[in-house]
């Protein structure tokens, strides 16, 4: 059984429940309202609300919109809009999160969420004293596209907590691979809206919660 001397969780799906679809279209909509478009294309709303950055760019021809300036305002509302439902209590922590207590090791956060966000839920639930390390995404074009499997913000974490003796836990085929590319071990969490998920590379581990993971890592 591998010690390690730090171990690094994503944030959504695994520390906090997902954010909804259409949270995050009601953001890609205010964000074209921004910029005087009051009726867009659902398409675009839609490459806009999952991130897809690639055929997004599209707005640029079609309505005459600067993609940084539009992503900018995008990124301001989904950060309102998910904070104000964490405060409303529309994101809650999953149940075993308490199992944080239970590992030894140091501890960080990496996430593809707006950094904003994350540190948002993270002082919201008193979670600070768990983690040395809480990183998001800039909310820039920059930032968004040095998301996982991209593993820039792994590896800023990992140079800060000063270890590669590290596992990283994640809900996602995304998170597996980043874990790879930063050369250290990953936990795949099995939760129940992943219950279908075919993963393309093998984790180290494969739990349902993290209460199991913290019983694995005390073997």
């Amino acid at each position: 059984m591998t010690t390690y001397e730090a171990v690094v969780f994503d944030h959504d799906g695994v520390l906090v429940e997902l954010t909804e679809m259409d949270l995050l279209r009601r953001a890609a909509r205010a964000a074209f309202e921004d910029h005087g478009v009051a009726d867009p294309p659902e398409t675009f709303v839609e490459h806009a609300a999952r991130g897809e950055l690639d055929a997004l760019a599209r707005i640029e021809d079609a309505l005459d919109l600067s993609l940084a300036d539009y992503w900018a305002s995008r990124e301001d509302h989904a950060i309102a809009h998910q904070t104000a439902a964490v405060a409303d209590g529309a994101k809650p922590l999953y149940d075993d999160v308490t199992a944080l207590g239970d590992l030894p090791q140091r501890k960080a956060v990496v996430s593809n969420n707006q950094h904003d966000t994350v540190r948002f839920v993270v002082d919201h639930y008193d979670l600070g004293d768990h983690f040395e390390h809480v990183v998001g995404r800039a909310p820039t074009l920059a930032g968004a596209r040095r998301r996982k499997p991209e593993t820039h913000y792994l590896d800023a974490a990992l140079d800060e907590l000063g270890t590669r003796e590290a596992l990283y836990v994640g809900d996602s085929p995304k998170d597996v691979e980043v874990a790879h590319r930063a050369g250290v071990d990953s936990a795949f969490l099995r939760r129940s809206h992943r219950a279908d998920a075919v993963l393309d590379r093998e984790p180290t581990y494969e739990v349902e919660t993290l209460t199991a993971l913290a019983d694995r890592l005390a073997d």
